[in-house]
């Protein structure tokens, strides 16, 4: 197995990188490639230092490691997108870029070139593809237009998800092994979160409905946009009036919240810190990644183009299952009325901001 990650020179893309090579993903003998995101970069070196300081860390365990700043030479088969604009760190700055449509904008030529290369080359064996960037959903849309959607996955939905089931359980005081979880949508304030999705070792039927109600703490599917939008707008209120400690009283404000909301919210206080949210985001990446490795059935959420499952068109966050490749979108028949319409909504709006973007 050859995994290439464009992108690698940025914080994010580093990150994944260094976290691939110290969980062993790839043995010796496999390729970890190193695709330059910018090809005016200032820092053309930059790649190839990394390499070399991933080799004197990981000497005995490490795979062959290729830079390359050319698209054409993109080899992987499993492809990790990880370049592209995104948010400004600064609090100060937090007026600047903080839409997602900006990065819309921003990231569609990337998105098309990368896109467009490994389509030109790989037709006949495509790669598995995983997005990274932001915004995630424009990625699938993009890629899935020159590839098969079946080898077409946004990151977006499945971190969300891994984090969903980290609040439910730092909630209740349990391992988050114990707890199955899913949050589709569009990653960011477009989330839906699919509570009817929620299992809990140890807690079956009536046990289990009142945990989740407590957690949900009156918050309902379909009133859970419009909080979202309305603590949003005060957390951003909050770290632009004071950028130097108002990511920390953010944090705080949100560890008050219910799950779902935190899952949401808890990134925006993390990222205008200048901590960014490269870590979490790559051990996810990883995660998806081993699980593609082993090619072994497996449920995930993930941002993928739909084409009237369930009622949706379009690139936004479900559940599907995945063999190397995904082999079907998991029906909607446990989730609630509200849940559906709500992943429908979402995939509306979704579809509204392509063609703005994109003019699809």
């Amino acid at each position: 197995m050859d995994i290439s990650v464009i992108g690698a020179s940025g914080s994010c893309g580093r990150e994944i990188v260094t976290q691939l090579v110290s969980a062993r993903v790839l043995g010796r003998g496999e390729l970890l490639q190193l695709i330059g995101g910018n090809p005016g970069t200032r820092r053309p070196s930059y790649l190839h230092g990394l390499r070399a300081d991933l080799q004197d860390a990981y000497a005995e365990n490490i795979a062959e490691i290729d830079v390359s700043d050319d698209a054409d030479e993109i080899v992987g088969d499993i492809v990790v997108m990880a370049a592209g604009t995104t948010f400004p760190t600064d609090a100060g700055n937090i007026g600047k870029l903080q839409s997602r449509d900006d990065l819309g904008r921003a990231n569609a030529i990337l998105f098309e070139h990368f896109a467009r290369a490994v389509a030109r080359h790989r037709a006949s064996n495509p790669p598995v593809v995983i997005v990274v960037s932001n915004p995630v959903e424009l990625g699938v849309h993009i890629f899935a237009r020159h590839l098969p959607r079946e080898y077409v996955l946004g990151m977006g939905a499945f971190s969300d998800s891994q984090r969903f089931r980290w609040e439910i359980a730092s909630q209740l005081g349990i391992g988050r092994q114990r707890v199955h979880a899913a949050m589709g949508g569009e990653h960011g304030l477009g989330m839906v979160p699919l509570w009817s999705t929620v299992r809990i070792q140890g807690l079956r039927g009536t046990e289990l409905d009142a945990a989740i109600r407590r957690m949900r703490a009156g918050t309902h599917t379909a009133d859970f946009s419009a909080r979202l939008m309305a603590e949003h707008a005060a957390l951003i209120a909050e770290m632009g009036a004071d950028p130097i400690h108002g990511p920390v009283r953010a944090l705080e404000r949100v560890s008050r919240l219910p799950p779902d909301l935190r899952v949401a919210l808890k990134p925006f206080p993390i990222h205008y810190s200048q901590a960014k949210t490269v870590s979490a985001t790559a051990n996810a990446t990883v995660e998806l990644v081993k699980a593609l490795c082993e090619g072994r059935a497996v449920g995930i959420c993930a941002q993928y183009e739909h084409r009237g499952e369930m009622g949706i068109d379009g690139p936004i966050g479900n559940r599907l299952i995945l063999e190397g490749a995904v082999t079907r979108i998991v029906p909607g028949d446990d989730l609630s009325d509200e849940e559906i319409a709500q992943l429908q909504a979402c995939a509306g709006r979704c579809r509204a901001k392509l063609k703005e973007w994109i003019g699809d």
